[in-house]
């Protein structure tokens, strides 16, 4: 067995349990990260902490997870398609615009029959949403233009990384990352114009995922999981495999504990790839692999609607549940009983795309 063995890298379904975390450590965040004037009755405190706002601290680890997950996905897909992955990145590119659109209509209907103030408000805000200048109905969408930057930079940024050593690759992008984090959370820059703003904003954005979406990238290139798969199952040497087993149970422990000590969103890479990466070294209970999977199939979905259900649309509605536990369990019945319905709306035009000459393809 060699280190370059593709049968221990990861397969489809391990990124798919992968956005079943990062999705429930999405929810988790947006519903407990939280200290004053709570919604909710908290069970337990550390201090004058409750403890659920850590968990829901930790939950930052979402977006770190869906862009290294992004990452790794576009490489493997660009050195299986070569040339041809180009003519893919449109296919794909509208799979999702179309999840999203389905979701901003059908949640836009809603708001007009409940006879919401916040949505759709008018024309002009709702078309902004359409086209992704203005998303002022749902604040976990910012991330919906940064994928498809992302994504359509994905042959470009491919090729650089595949070029340029890794090395070289993983530090030049965790400098990028750190400076244009200070920028985003430290140095305020604003513009006479909102379109500068925008721009600026995006760019930001844009910058502040990278570091995650690169070294997903590099993990595929360097065939990383494969490598330490290897060390992890080593047959002839116990202690080495021991150790190693022993670290992988540790570190998730190790980056939850270091998110609740600094609390600072600049980490938030570190933990979470660190933590994904322990996951997938881990031996999972065939339950537990089960239910992130299910997760994970309804990940991009859930990351669309959750925030309807705690905000403006219907304002505090999980919130009636009073403590942490039936909260988040409330929640996510309710997104996944969306998801059923974008999914019977999706389905039938995936299917009209799929007869016009396009290929349904996911990340």
């Amino acid at each position: 067995m060699t280190y370059w063995d593709d049968s221990l890298e990861l397969t489809k379904r391990e990124t798919q349990m992968a956005k079943g975390i990062a999705i429930l450590a999405m929810v988790i965040l947006h519903l407990f990260c939280r200290l004053g004037d709570l919604p909710y009755t908290p069970w337990l405190y550390i201090g004058n902490t409750p403890l659920v706002y850590y968990f829901g601290q930790f939950g930052g680890i979402c977006v770190p997870i869906y862009c290294f997950c992004s990452g790794y996905a576009h490489y493997l897909l660009r050195e299986r398609e070569g040339k041809r992955y180009f003519r893919r990145i449109l296919p794909k590119a509208l799979s999702f615009l179309c999840n999203y659109w389905i979701v901003l209509l059908l949640f836009s209907v809603v708001g007009l029959v409940l006879g919401n103030e916040v949505m759709p408000i008018s024309w002009k805000t709702f078309l902004g949403n359409v086209f992704l200048y203005g998303m002022s109905y749902n604040g976990a969408w910012w991330f919906v233009l940064t994928y498809l930057l992302l994504l359509v930079l994905s042959p470009l940024t491919a090729t650089v990384i595949k070029k340029i050593p890794s090395t070289i690759t993983f530090f030049s992008s965790g400098v990028v990352y750190f400076i244009l984090y200070l920028f985003q959370h430290k140095i305020s820059i604003t513009f006479p114009h909102p379109i500068g703003n925008w721009l600026w904003t995006q760019f930001l954005l844009l910058g502040t995922t990278q570091f995650s979406y690169a070294v997903g990238m590099i993990f595929r290139k360097e065939r990383l999981i494969s490598r330490m798969r290897e060390i992890v199952e080593e047959k002839n040497r116990k202690n080495i495999r021991l150790v190693a087993r022993l670290i992988v149970a540790s570190v998730p422990l190790l980056m939850f504990l270091l998110s609740s000590l600094i609390p600072s969103a600049i980490l938030t890479p570190i933990t979470g790839i660190g933590t994904i990466v322990c996951f997938w070294l881990m031996k999972k209970p065939r339950a537990v692999a089960a239910a992130l999977y299910y997760f994970g199939h309804h990940s991009t979905n859930v990351w669309l609607v959750h925030m309807f259900f705690y905000t403006a649309l219907f304002d505090q509605l999980v919130f009636k549940m009073k403590y942490p536990l039936p909260i988040l369990i409330l929640m996510l019945m309710i997104c996944l009983c969306a998801s059923y319905v974008i999914q019977w709306l999706y389905n039938p035009l995936n299917k009209l795309m799929n007869q016009s000459g396009y290929q349904k393809i996911r990340a």
